[in-house]
């Protein structure tokens, strides 16, 4: 039997999932979940925004309120809430409509061109929805944060097919979360069969840091220098795109088209390490699309011995992670990969591993700003801080990077919603970790934790973007 979701219980739930307070969310996700069988994906992608996009500002809503009422600005109280001053012109007590429809009219709004064709859209709504879920539907489509995380989408989902949460979160991690969704609706989800999509950008997790190899879960590995930030490459016949760990596509510039003819790679997606200065600035470190996924990363690793060296970062082969110590003495920090690890896109401490023995060189760089984002592996929001280095009498970005350090008394308040951009309200400079840095065709980049709050530095302390690519050199 086909079940219809109602859009007061959809409407009734974005309200108590307002309350920050409420522990059980992802049941009450997983609830709207099994209440739509017709489309299970509806009450997700009314409660979070999983594709962003497109929101409506005050502005637009005051330009709304203008065009479906006739009123003039001066006629309406001085910075008024235009959320509220909307869901007060509900002509109904009783709302009368499916949450499909609701939300079939909330991908027209955030679609189209003009205020006004909006307010065409929406007009229908104020004679079928009343005033209590109309406020619901509005903050939908405002820039405010989403009342669930994606940690919630993931567990509810989770709840409502009764599929382990790993499997779950890998999926939405590669797939997206319609595509799981609807595999499960169909019952074809095969967690065996989970892939990256090719042309769609991967989240690379940083792997977990340890100070000794004494720490490392497994035997024989292979070492990987530190040299640049890591990229994803997505090549097809008919397209050619790089992202960052983020996802975020980068643009090549025309030089990308060059170096994948010379280097006569093949079909798929890569781990690649970019570093400017050396001979070659992208190399492959893993081949993420493997024609197995049970293959090891040293069998991942076998086809790129067909490819010209100068396009493979070559690692050495160890027995065992205590034989990379001797690395210590040049190097600040490295990377061990499982030579038996399998692909979990996750980098899991059986995976991969930094190793930090030396402390890195100390830079001062600004924070220029946060913004709160999902976390790679599902748990809680992350914080992540935009790093700038001085340009003249300006900064520029160069990087992002979570801390472990309170700023809440240098930026404005906020919430740890997904979303949520963090501005700040004085100067604040950190100092740095770095591991790489540089400044290439994909712009400047560096690779940096923070490890200190720097209150008496300014801008002649801070570092500048002319010395990217010497601040990890002693």
């Amino acid at each position: 039997m086909i079940r219809m979701l109602q859009f007061r219980s959809l409407a009734e739930s974005w309200r108590v999932l307002s309350n920050r307070r409420m522990r059980s969310r992802a049941e009450i996700v997983a609830n709207n979940v099994l209440a739509s069988s017709e489309n299970p994906y509806t009450p997700i992608y009314f409660l979070y925004s999983v594709e962003g996009g497109n929101r409506l500002s005050d502005e637009d809503f005051h330009e709304i309120y203008y065009i479906l009422t006739g009123a003039y600005p001066d006629e309406v109280y001085d910075e008024p809430d235009p959320i509220h001053l909307l869901s007060l012109l509900s002509e109904t007590e009783v709302t009368d409509i499916t949450a499909t429809s609701v939300v079939n009219r909330i991908q027209l709004v955030l679609s189209a061109s003009d205020n006004e064709e909006r307010s065409r859209i929406l007009r229908p709504c104020f004679y079928r929805i009343n005033r209590l879920d109309l406020f619901s539907l509005f903050m939908r489509l405002s820039t405010h944060a989403a009342p669930v995380s994606r940690r919630d989408i993931v567990k509810a989902i989770s709840i409502a097919y009764d599929t382990p949460f790993h499997q779950v979160r890998s999926s939405v991690n590669l797939l997206g979360v319609e595509h799981t969704i609807n595999s499960l609706r169909l019952g074809e989800f095969d967690y065996t069969k989970i892939r990256p999509l090719i042309g769609k950008g991967l989240i690379i997790p940083a792997p977990v840091m340890v100070s000794k190899t004494e720490e490392v879960m497994f035997g024989k590995c292979f070492v990987e220098r530190l040299e640049g930030v890591y990229v994803s490459l997505h090549y097809t016949p008919q397209s050619l795109k790089m992202f960052d760990v983020a996802g975020l596509e980068i643009d090549g510039e025309g030089w990308l088209d060059g170096w994948v003819e010379i280097a006569r790679i093949p079909y798929g997606i890569f781990l690649c390490d970019y570093a400017v200065g050396r001979d070659n600035p992208l190399m492959l470190v893993d081949w993420l699309s493997p024609d197995d996924p049970n293959w090891t990363y040293k069998r991942r690793r076998k086809p790129f011995e067909d490819l010209p060296n100068w396009s493979v970062k070559q690692m050495t082969e160890l027995d065992a992670p205590c034989f990379s110590d001797g690395i210590a003495a040049t190097d600040n920090a490295y990377i061990l990969r499982n030579a038996a690890g399998i692909l979990s896109y996750e980098n899991t401490k059986s995976e991969v591993v930094m190793v930090q023995v030396n402390e890195a060189p100390k830079r001062i760089l600004r924070i220029l700003s946060g913004r709160v984002a999902e976390s790679p592996t599902g748990g809680p929001p992350v914080l992540l801080w935009a790093l700038g280095a001085r340009d003249g009498l300006e900064y520029i970005q160069v990087g992002e990077a979570e801390s472990f350090f309170d700023f809440q008394k240098w930026c404005e308040p906020y919430r740890r919603i997904e979303g949520t951009v963090i501005k700040m309200t004085s100067p604040l400079f950190v100092s740095v970790d770095v591991h790489s840095s540089g400044w290439g065709d994909i712009g400047p980049y560096i690779k940096a934790d923070i490890v200190g709050i720097e209150s008496a530095a300014g801008i002649s302390e801070c570092m500048g973007a002319e010395e990217l690519g010497y601040a990890d050199i002693e």
